[in-house]
């Protein structure tokens, strides 16, 4: 069970101003108990779309560990979200959902960034700016309760589904190479109700996303093990930004005081070095 929200984390609020709620339609608006204005706490300048606002696309709600629950929400990105905002001198964050395929090919829906467990690649970074990353992540096998796996040889024999849009697919079918043909899907949502049903055995995620799901349900889930495959998740923002240097920046700070280890801590469960490792070269 999750821990229940404390007191100063971003919280829901109503907009007042006519024109304001306007431009807030079909948003989720967090305030981040920050400073008005728009300046980051190292002085430089961040443009959000909206004024006092950072507007943030994500494309799983919820997203156990992540994005949880309906609004107000809270989880680990949802935290760096609000810390986020408020280390930029921004008064609220608007959430907006957006399919994970468009997020990945440029379309944020007006969003300053997308926060969404994403992993930068070359070809993410012809639609999109990438920040530094936030968050640590290998590959973890998240698996069906009672399934049993500790080499590559028992990882071949069990019954994989893997998602399109997905960078770790390649991983799935190149260095895991399964003995059945796995199941293909488009998007991680669909991935997760196959292995949800019975028809799949394992998923390839990202390490915290795995780690979270399995918190989340621990009668249906496991996470099996971990690859040594790192990856890190990132913020992406719109080709051509100027708010790439100040988000960085401010990712960086959260990393230094502490805020992202605590946020890890708290949404996370489970310490990644706490997770088998599989080795995958034969």
């Amino acid at each position: 069970m999750r821990a229940p929200a404390a007191r100063g984390d971003a919280a829901w609020i109503s907009v007042r101003n006519r024109s304001l709620f306007a431009a807030f339609l079909g948003c989720a608006v967090l305030s981040t108990a920050g400073c008005s204005g728009g300046q980051s706490a190292a002085g430089s300048s961040f443009e959000p779309a909206t004024p006092g606002v950072l507007t943030v696309a994500t494309a799983f709600l919820p997203a156990p560990g992540f994005w949880e629950g309906s609004p107000p929400y809270s989880g680990f990105e949802a935290g760096l979200a609000a810390a986020l905002a408020k280390h930029l001198g921004l008064d609220h964050v608007a959430v907006v959902q957006a399919p994970f395929a468009a997020i990945v090919g440029g379309k944020l829906r007006g969003a300053d960034l997308a926060i969404s467990q994403l992993t930068p690649t070359k070809k993410r970074e012809h639609s999109l700016e990438f920040s530094t990353p936030y968050l640590n992540a290998p590959a973890g096998v998240l698996a069906r309760q009672g399934v049993e796996a500790s080499d590559i040889e028992s990882l071949r024999k069990l019954r994989w589904v893997v998602s399109r849009v997905s960078t770790l697919t390649p991983i799935v079918m190149n260095r895991i190479r399964p003995s059945a043909d796995p199941i293909v899907v488009l998007d991680r949502s669909r991935a997760l109700q196959i292995l949800r049903s019975g028809r799949a055995d394992a998923l390839l995620l990202d390490l915290p996303v795995a780690l979270g799901l399995a918190q989340d349900d621990p009668v249906l889930f496991q996470v099996l093990g971990q690859l040594s495959i790192n990856e890190g998740l990132a913020a992406a923002l719109p080709k051509g930004s100027r708010n790439v240097e100040v988000v960085d920046s401010a990712i960086r700070s959260l990393q230094a005081d502490g805020t992202v280890d605590k946020l890890v801590t708290r949404w996370l469960g489970e310490s990644q070095e706490d997770v088998p490792l599989i080795r995958t070269e034969d």
